[in-house]
């Protein structure tokens, strides 16, 4: 990757990792003005550390099986990446939740209110 251009730097973005449709119907309707929501089920996805550094958040579900390993996605973000970008997790059982704080995610919701957040996560990290 070449360097990011202050264009690529201004976009507001964010990573979803979820493979439920409806949800993520639900949430690209809740989408602000401006903002691009990139999906996938893996980092490699979305690119190298330095294009996964240009999104604002990570919205990530904990209980989707078609994602591989939530925990492990979190520990690549911090200690391979060393990257601290919004962690943003919902779903998971308290002892699943308990595994992706202690890889450093940021907040937990449930399912039934991840959607409704994302305005106030656009809002926040709209700058």
């Amino acid at each position: 990757m070449g360097v990011a251009s202050i264009q690529d730097r201004l976009r507001k973005r964010f990573l979803w990792m979820s493979s439920d449709e409806a949800l993520r119907a639900e949430a690209e309707a809740r989408l602000l003005p401006g903002w691009e929501m990139e999906c996938g089920m893996d980092l490699e996805d979305f690119g190298d550390w330095q294009e996964i550094l240009l999104r604002r958040f990570l919205v990530l579900d904990l209980d989707d099986p078609a994602i591989a390993d939530p925990i492990g996605i979190v520990d690549t973000l911090r200690r391979e990446h060393q990257l601290n970008i919004p962690v943003f997790c919902f779903g998971g059982d308290s002892d699943r939740r308990l595994e992706a704080r202690q890889a450093r995610a940021d907040r937990f919701f449930e399912r039934e209110e991840i959607a409704d957040r994302l305005e106030d996560f656009q809002k926040q990290f709209g700058w």
